[in-house]
């Protein structure tokens, strides 16, 4: 009697104990995870794999994703507690520098080993260490093999070749002040062929362009050119993924080419200083690094390492035989003019479209011309014409101007700074038209120049 009421209460006390874990077990599971808010201007399929991944390696940590544009983003972090967030992920170059600048991101504490702060002679990563690269692209020609075919033209090669008058309308070229990539792009262009030969290359190749005001005008050509566009100048990872899904294109990286960096940080008043450095860890980790492999992501690592396991045909940015092995860009100096550079693109080529076509288009019908003395136009006066229609908007001097540059800068957010902009502009563009008359003078029938 008494064994079987101790077996009972033994019994008992087990099932209570099995109840009070199952309890305990089931509160544990059902308490909140750390939450770690990540602001980001990346799409949801290069998030999502990142999220994916990381969450399964530390299931204690949640990510909770805010996206905001590149502008909208540096605003959102100027708000109270900037924003709630504690990590900023993002090819987002020059709001890294200017929040790097203004002491809103931390010093990053954790392990960088095996991740270079060049590629070449190119600076990736800040070197105050406020913020490093996560992955990078590359600037370069996006083309269709099989529309070149069919169009008769060369695949190009050079920068220069963008302004071959037969790739007339067939490129598709991005406006700096629209597109977040391509302020990097213009000014690696102006860099790689000096100031006065890059915007004479952008004047000459500027009627070839079909101007694109949004990155979706590069991502929509993913199966393929929409004709007559057979070039894309462009930022590799639209072709990368493109070509990984198996769309019929190319991807060619000239000589003076140059990379966006994309980066992350930790915001200096991150509550969650720990899961910060997990999930930034994680980011720049191997695992991490591969995931950029992915078809949908299709972004270069900052790792070197990693490059052994990449899919057949990735180009290796650290490899000697890169493009940009013995590139000597700039980057302080890009990110200094960065404004100055898309408002002068827009004065110059983006509202001047149509006249920079007029000319250019006159200009090489008499310099054709004048090859067996058909010409009705003073040679001289084509020498001249030309002088002018490649002449930069403002020149060396001016554009170094750190002044002018923060005139530029602070147009946005201070109506003085934006009056004063406005008021060059107008001015620049009085000088260009009337450059342009005076080209037409030199173009027109009967023209004579003297020496």
């Amino acid at each position: 009697m008494q064994a079987r009421e101790n077996r009972s209460w033994g019994t008992r006390v087990r099932a209570l104990m099995a109840l009070v874990f199952a309890a305990a077990t089931g509160a544990a599971a059902a308490a909140p995870r750390e939450t770690l808010t990540v602001l980001t201007s990346y799409p949801e399929e290069v998030v999502a794999t990142f999220e994916r991944a990381f969450e399964r390696r530390h299931p204690d940590i949640g990510l909770q994703i805010l996206w905001r544009q590149h502008r909208d983003a540096y605003d959102y972090l100027q708000g109270p507690a900037q924003g709630g967030v504690d990590v900023y992920w993002s090819p987002a170059v020059r709001n890294f520098a200017d929040l790097g600048e203004e002491g809103s991101l931390r010093k990053l504490d954790v392990d960088l080993t095996g991740l270079p702060s060049h590629v070449g002679k190119f600076r990736i990563s800040d070197p105050d260490g406020r913020f490093v690269a996560s992955e990078i692209a590359g600037f370069g020609f996006m083309l269709d093999p099989a529309a070149l075919a069919r169009q008769g033209l060369p695949a190009p090669k050079t920068w220069q070749d963008l302004a071959n008058p037969r790739y007339r309308g067939h490129i598709l070229f991005p406006v700096p002040s629209r597109v977040g990539f391509s302020p990097t792009l213009l000014d690696v262009m102006l860099q790689a062929e000096g100031w006065d030969k890059g915007w004479a290359l952008l004047s000459e190749a500027g009627p070839n362009f079909v101007l694109a005001q949004t990155g979706g005008a590069f991502a929509s050509l993913s199966q393929g050119m929409r004709a007559p566009i057979s070039v894309a100048v462009t930022i590799d990872f639209f072709a990368s993924s493109a070509i990984a899904n198996g769309a019929p294109l190319t991807f060619v990286y000239p000589p003076g080419t140059g990379y966006s960096p994309a980066h992350i940080g930790m915001l200096r008043d991150t509550p969650h200083l720990d899961a910060a450095r997990t999930f930034v860890t994680f980011v720049l980790s191997d695992e991490g690094q591969r995931l950029l492999f992915a078809p949908d992501v299709r972004k270069l690592p900052v790792r070197p390492s990693v490059y052994r396991d990449a899919p057949k045909g990735t180009y290796d940015p650290f490899a000697s035989h890169a493009a940009t092995a013995d590139v000597t860009y700039e980057e302080t100096l890009g990110l200094s003019r960065y404004a100055l550079d898309n408002a002068l693109f827009d004065i110059f080529v983006t509202r001047r479209q149509a006249a920079l076509t007029e000319l250019w288009t006159r200009w090489q019908s008499l310099h054709d011309s004048g090859k067996d003395n058909r010409t009705a136009v003073d040679p001289r006066c084509l020498v001249k014409a030309r002088a002018l229609l490649a002449q930069p908007p403002v020149d060396a001097a001016t554009a170094s101007d750190a002044a002018l540059h923060k005139t530029f800068d602070r147009r946005r957010a201070d109506n003085a700074a934006a009056a004063q902009a406005e008021a060059l502009e107008t001015r620049w563009s009085r000088d260009l038209d009337a450059r342009s008359a005076r080209v037409r003078q030199w173009l027109s029938d009967g023209a004579v120049c003297a020496d």
